[in-house]
């Protein structure tokens, strides 16, 4: 039986594109024996000098230029003049992704990241690869140009509503797959809270509140709002996920040492199913990865100093949709943080609105792969079982 060889194209301009890069090779080696994995960045292998420079100038530019960052992102949000520009600014490094897809004589090409999704349009658009099938992956709650280019034959997104989007932009709903936002196969099972406290000892009785920062981060932002939040009433535990940027960790695990509170200062961690399945509530920037876990995990958010793109666009969705609430400044925050601990039925209620998405969103690995299988049996001659 032959053996397809599927290349994932992804980024590193945040972290949610390569986690959803991996969650779905990961879900491809689960899911059959039939499949040959690779991932590549097209960053680090258009521009290998300068990736790690442009990362960095990326970042601080949204994240101090945010209303910059969001004029220009709602411009090119649809296909036109502007848009059409930004994408045939995105040729650099088209002859190294070329010469690494000859190597690998790849069946089928994948794209969670939008501007390797302009990159193999250009290459199919110049007669590379034409034969080869190309899917991109949405990782966000909403839809912007530089994800739709001609030459793309199917989308994998993550709802009814961003299905919309796209047919709202042109594109044949024929194309477009319902699968969820790929996260870790892990995330498949809702775990049991009360054994997992035990395994981490923790109290049954005890709220559990996680903060983490996310790709760009707000933990900057947070060590005043952690004195405020160590002054509530409720018996809670905040659980500080760190990622690498030792820094925090340290000025946390310093803090946590005189806290009233039980603080709980975690580094990377490979469990982010557990936590999730703790918490009773998430502290997060809207990454579209990290509220697909806490969606998988019917947990509840607050979204806190969302900037502007697809952050804004996501928390729009999270609002709308009632399961998260949002602020911009530390006093609010403490203080839905105290109705939200102190109202479980709002919790409830916040967690039977995610109800619509969180089974899907816990199969979206699964459906995405099926999606793949099913795509390229159809597209070419061959079969799977």
């Amino acid at each position: 039986m032959a053996i397809a060889k599927v290349i994932i194209l992804t980024g590193s301009y945040g972290a949610g594109h390569k986690r959803a890069a991996h969650a779905l090779a990961k879900a491809l080696d689960l899911n059959t024996s039939q499949f040959s994995t690779r991932i590549l960045d097209v960053t680090s292998l258009a521009t290998p000098k300068l990736d790690s420079l442009e990362k960095r100038t990326f970042l601080s530019g949204v994240t101090h230029f945010p209303s910059l960052y969001h004029y220009i992102y709602k411009k090119t949000q649809k296909n036109n003049i502007a848009s059409s520009l930004i994408k045939k600014m995105n040729r650099f490094g088209i002859y190294r992704l070329i010469s690494a897809l000859e190597e690998e004589h790849p069946d089928l090409i994948v794209s969670t990241f939008p501007i390797a999704s302009v990159m193999m349009s250009l290459i199919k658009q110049a007669e590379w690869f034409t034969s080869v099938p190309f899917l991109t992956v949405i990782t966000d709650y909403s839809v912007h140009s530089t994800w739709v280019n001609q030459h793309t034959d199917g989308y994998l997104v993550a709802s009814r509503e961003v299905k919309q989007m796209l047919v709202d932009m042109k594109v044949d709903p024929r194309k477009i797959m319902i699968t969820g936002i790929p996260i870790h196969p892990k995330f498949s099972v809702l775990q049991n809270k009360n054994e997992l406290k035990e395994k981490y000892h923790i109290p049954y009785h005890q709220k559990v509140l996680l903060l983490m920062g996310g790709g760009g981060g707000i933990f900057g932002h947070f060590l005043p709002i952690l004195r405020q939040l160590d002054k509530m009433e409720p018996d809670v535990r905040i659980v500080i996920i760190c990622g690498q940027n030792r820094k925090i960790f340290q000025q946390f695990t310093q803090f946590s040492r005189t806290a009233k509170h039980d603080i709980q200062v975690e580094g990377f961690v490979h469990n982010m199913n557990e936590w999730m399945a703790i918490a009773d509530l998430l502290i997060t920037k809207p990454g579209g990865l990290t509220i697909s876990e806490a969606i998988a995990s019917e947990l509840p958010m607050i979204i806190y100093r969302p900037l502007g793109g697809q952050e804004a666009d996501n928390t729009q969705f999270l609002l709308s949709s009632g399961i998260s609430v949002a602020t911009n400044n530390h006093s609010d925050l403490v203080e839905h943080l105290n109705d939200l601990l102190s109202n479980p039925l709002t919790l409830d209620i916040m967690r039977n609105n995610m109800k619509p998405y969180s089974m899907e969103q816990r199969k979206s690995a699964e459906n995405a792969a099926n999606a793949i299988a099913q795509f390229l049996s159809a597209a070419s001659s061959i079969q799977f079982a």
